[in-house]
């Protein structure tokens, strides 16, 4: 899907605020209601728009430790990876996880109420994975930036 400025524009105001009425987001941008409502709609049908959703603030659920952890599997034959993807699935302390190049296979993005959670997570969960190899943690001690927005500055503005 090609996008053009006033699709960028109401990307922008999407994203600052998920929640603003199409009456809102029409007048910010200097459409009428219906071709606004068509917009959104036809970025929500090509897969631009996936999901809206509410930040959360991990610590004001009292899930104080966040860690990055590498995951390097044994194998890398189609089933050992799908059943790793499978088995990840079920652990809802993981909020993210990429596959990667480098050393290791996966980066996870694991968040929990305390260190002892976290080992716990490693331990008795990640490792018992059949065909994890190996992992390594990194744990978070500060979020400096914090973003659920994606950069549209490169997109077109015509």
């Amino acid at each position: 899907m090609t996008l053009d400025r006033i699709d960028t524009r109401l990307l922008t105001e999407l994203q600052k605020d998920g929640r603003r009425s199409v009456v809102e987001l029409a007048e910010a941008i200097g459409l009428s209601t219906t071709p606004c409502a068509r917009r959104i709609r036809q970025l929500e049908a090509n897969g631009v728009i996936t999901s809206y959703a509410a930040v959360i603030d991990p610590a004001q659920l009292g899930l104080k430790v966040q860690a990055f952890i590498q995951v390097k599997l044994a194998q890398h034959a189609d089933e050992a990876v799908a059943h790793f993807e499978r088995e990840l699935g079920k652990l809802e302390e993981v909020i993210a996880c990429f596959a990667t190049t480098g050393e290791h296979d996966f980066l996870l993005h694991v968040v929990a109420p305390d260190l002892e959670a976290l080992g716990t997570i490693v331990l008795k969960k990640l490792l018992k994975i059949p065909g994890v190899r190996d992992v390594h943690s990194s744990i978070v001690l500060d979020t400096i930036k914090r973003s659920q927005k994606m950069p549209l500055s490169h997109l077109s503005q015509t």
